[in-house]
């Protein structure tokens, strides 16, 4: 899993830390499917906070 860290945030004004989430056991095809589900999330967030930080700095 990816550690995301802290992020800023530019319109409120102030840093964000992520919510620590729980992977639980894969047990079956569904399972399988939410964690594939929770990586791509986890995914964009990443995109979607560089992205901020990038805009933040100019």
């Amino acid at each position: 899993m990816v550690n995301l860290g802290k992020w800023y945030d530019p319109i409120s004004e102030r840093w964000i830390a992520p919510r620590q989430s729980r992977l639980e056991e894969i047990s079956s095809p569904a399972n399988e499917n939410h964690v594939l589900e929770l990586q791509r999330t986890i995914e964009v967030k990443r995109i979607w906070r560089a992205l901020v930080d990038c805009c933040a700095r100019a």
